[in-house]
């Protein structure tokens, strides 16, 4: 049965899990792994071998869903 709460309806919408962009260090098609360097400098192994060495990449929940845009990215302080 669906809820008629707005706010419960709202959050239905939202993707859950954990997403980050990071740059892929090196990929290992033998167990399908990619090694992603994060903006803050730590590296996390996620799955998938789509995306190319030295190019950035979408993780979400650890694995490696696409590749991102190569933008620059600026950190404003208010």
């Amino acid at each position: 049965m669906s809820t008629v709460n707005p706010w419960k309806r709202f959050i239905g919408l939202l993707p859950g899990g954990t997403r980050t962009v990071g740059t892929v260090t090196s990929v290992n098609l033998q167990n399908g792994t990619s090694v992603i360097t994060l903006r803050n400098g730590n590296q996390i192994s996620a799955k998938g071998t789509g995306v190319a060495r030295g190019l950035k990449a979408f993780v979400v929940d650890g694995q490696v869903v696409g590749q991102a845009p190569g933008l620059v990215q600026f950190d404003i302080e208010v």
